[in-house]
């Protein structure tokens, strides 16, 4: 899984069939070709070159631009069907099955070396549109960009920060607030032939609106007092946000022949927190994970450990409250420091299953050892998840059995941890035009 300019945005975007503005394509064509047809009526002796050379500059340049795209659109449309055993209301309706989200997606390149990339949800159950990434970039030369704007953190086993689980729809690092997680800032990234470096300042979160827990991914947020999600007669102070990031990381790719390649890499990343009700510094907080993943023809694996910690400078407004947890703006709480352990497996073929062309069989697992000491989330969590994504052109559908235990942060299981495993089924429908 190695990042390709070419393919410039995150993972879940590979899904969808972005569609060309073919008529801003051809004026773009002609508008970078118009200085080198100009050539052709420079008086003489201005324009020392023949007929032919100047031919051949014309055929060049417009070789170097025809791929380039100033306009491509995509929408898509996702629906969830989710049969819970922990919910009552759920067993007793045999699940809910309702609309999910809209995504609206653009991207282009200009002849310049600029380009830039978006794509925003309308998570319907939130009623708000939220940034997945919106960001500019620009190419330094054929193996190093720049970009800026909303980027997700280079933190987990993608490198550059565009790392899912198979399933597309619980993974434990991310709802930790850290793998895929877009933020406010920019980033670098270096490509060679089997080498990727990328390297991160973040600045703040992508908050857009004054409401702190809405958003694309669960963050650490300034939220005040909150009844923490499992302890409503609880209060708990969230007085910190994140500020001031730093991320980078590396990894290296081998050829084992010529259909297995094994990618190995290592990133992180650092910053402090801003205690908004103190006006003074809330702490500061880091994570690294190191990752391997291999593929084979069908086959796909990945392996990666996830270490993090959060530094929370005692609170004069919250006095005695502990340190060994932290909230999140889904109102749930997190350990303050843990190591996640991950594994991925798929494998991938051809199918002839009615109107679906291809099948995949996947299977994910993570194993979050928590920290913590305190009663909010002192147990460990695990998840683990078994299913098939099914694919014909631009639709796909996702069948997965989720089994977890003390998952609450991640809509696993029930609101309070009780150290007791919980099964869910779901059913994901994504259609792009």
């Amino acid at each position: 899984m190695t990042y390709n300019k070419k393919q410039r945005n995150c993972m879940s975007d590979q899904r969808t069939n972005l569609m060309p503005i073919r008529g801003l394509t051809y004026v773009s064509l002609m508008a970078l070709a118009l200085p080198v047809l100009a050539q052709d009526n420079l008086p003489a002796g201005i324009n020392s070159g023949s007929d032919t050379n100047r031919m051949t500059s014309i055929e060049n340049r417009l070789n170097t631009i025809e791929e380039k795209v100033p306009l491509r659109l995509s929408l898509g449309v996702e629906t969830l069907y989710i049969l819970a055993d922990h919910d009552e209301s759920s067993r007793e309706k045999t699940g809910n099955f309702f609309a999910d989200k809209i995504e609206i997606i653009a991207s282009g390149e200009f002849d310049n070396g600029l380009y830039y990339s978006s794509r925003w949800d309308y998570q319907i159950t939130q009623q708000g549109f939220f940034p997945a990434y919106t960001y500019l970039g620009y190419d330094l030369s054929d193996k190093w960009t720049v970009q800026g704007g909303v980027l997700n953190q280079p933190l987990g086993a993608g490198v550059d920060g565009s790392y899912y689980d198979n399933s597309f729809l619980s993974d434990v690092p991310l709802w930790l607030g850290l793998a895929n997680n877009p933020d406010m800032g920019v980033k670098t990234i270096f490509e060679d032939d089997s080498l990727e470096l990328v390297f991160s300042f973040m600045k703040n979160t992508e908050a857009l609106s004054s409401n702190p827990n809405a958003r694309f991914r669960p963050d650490v947020v300034s939220q005040g007092a909150i009844n923490p999600r499992g302890f409503s007669g609880d209060t708990f102070f969230a007085n910190v946000e994140p500020i001031n990031t730093f991320g980078g990381g590396g990894a290296y790719t081998f050829n084992l022949n010529n259909r297995s390649d094994l990618q190995l890499g290592i990133n992180g990343q650092a910053g402090d927190y801003y205690n908004t009700a103190t006006k003074s510094d809330g702490g500061d907080h880091w994570a690294a994970a190191a990752f391997a993943n291999y593929s084979n023809g069908g086959f796909g694996g990945t392996l990666q450990a996830l270490t993090y910690k959060h530094n929370i400078e005692e609170d004069r407004t919250a006095p005695g409250q502990t340190r060994d947890s932290i909230a999140l703006s889904t109102g749930a709480l997190i350990p303050a420091n843990g190591t996640v352990y991950s594994s991925r497996l798929s494998y991938t073929m051809p199918a002839d299953l009615g109107i679906y062309k291809s099948v995949q069989f996947y299977h994910d697992y993570d194993y979050l050892n928590s920290g913590s000491n305190d009663k909010f989330t002192a147990l460990d969590t695990q998840f683990n998840i078994v299913g098939v994504r099914l694919t014909t052109g631009s639709f796909y559908t996702w069948i997965s059995i989720l089994t977890s235990k003390n998952a609450n942060f991640a809509n696993g299981g029930p609101a309070r941890n009780d150290d007791s495993w919980s099964t869910q089924f779901n059913i994901v429908n994504s259609l792009y035009f």
